[in-house]
């Protein structure tokens, strides 16, 4: 890409979990936690060579973090497992929501397409992708009370420890 010098962009898909880091799934939260750490990274580099040159950038990265996506990941998983097994899938019963079963709160692929091409068109490097069960203001209210954790020394991951869900219950409530 670059030897081309051409204008380009790399988009990765990260996940609200690499930044808010609900407890219960560890590997996938620190497995998107490095690749939005990786592609900052890479778009400060693209940056700084840019600037360097005293060109315009003409490479740009970008974090593409989709909400609630109804896609079929979690349906071909449990189908590949259950045949491993040995057992009969059963599409209605073995999964709760799929591209042609969707859920209500979930968006489509297509639409976090479209949300990410505006959202690129705007120059935007976080494309933080809402839902229909979860708007930007929450998101952005639950990514600064994780950051929060560590600035105002709380527990880690305090939304979900018992002794601050009234507080961040309260914290929504008033900011939101």
């Amino acid at each position: 890409m670059k030897q081309s010098k051409q204008p380009g962009i790399i988009v990765n898909t990260g996940s609200k979990q690499g930044i808010t880091m609900p407890p219960g799934n560890l590997t996938y939260n620190m497995s998107k936690a490095a690749l939005k750490c990786y592609t900052e990274g890479l778009e400060h580099d693209f940056m700084k060579e840019a600037h360097k040159d005293g060109n315009k950038q003409q490479l740009r990265a970008a974090l593409l973090v989709p909400g609630w996506v109804n896609t079929s990941i979690h349906l071909k998983a449990v189908r590949a497992q259950k045949q491993a097994n040995g057992e009969t899938f059963d599409i209605e019963n073995d999964v709760f929501f799929h591209e042609d079963k969707p859920a209500n709160g979930a968006w489509m692929p297509s639409q976090i397409i479209d949300f990410m091409v505006a959202e690129l068109d705007a120059g935007k490097f976080y494309i933080i992708c809402p839902d229909n069960d979860v708007d930007r203001k929450t998101d952005n209210l639950r990514m600064t009370w994780t950051m929060q954790d560590i600035t105002m020394d709380r527990q880690p991951l305090s939304r979900w420890h018992p002794d601050y869900a009234e507080q961040f219950k309260e914290y929504l409530d008033a900011n939101n």
